[in-house]
């Protein structure tokens, strides 16, 4: 495979893995969430909470991906067998503002 099949693939594993990674942690936070309205049932404030929970579980996924991502680089070399990801077209050979 050429190193732009690579990062494709790379692009599209890593994104799923991010997807799972989000939903695991959503759930995880309505679970312990579930505890503490458990421990409170007169609350009005859960819906807040579920959203607090689903901003987190994103925010949480976002950080874990991109350390993921960053080890699964070093650790696999991945670095030379792929494409750069955005690359810059800054030597086209035109001017932009001709």
């Amino acid at each position: 495979m050429n190193k732009k099949a690579n990062s494709v693939i790379f692009m599209i594993v890593a994104t799923v893995v991010n997807i799972i990674l989000m939903g695991a942690l959503f759930i995880v936070g309505l679970v312990i969430l579930n505890l503490i309205a458990s421990a409170f049932p007169d609350t009005a404030l859960i819906p807040a909470l579920i959203l607090i929970v689903f901003i987190g579980a994103i925010a949480l996924s976002f950080m874990l991906y991109s350390k993921l991502v960053k080890w699964a680089m070093k650790k696999f070399d991945l670095e030379d067998r792929m494409d750069p990801i955005f690359s810059s077209k800054r030597n086209s050979g035109r001017n932009r503002l001709d």
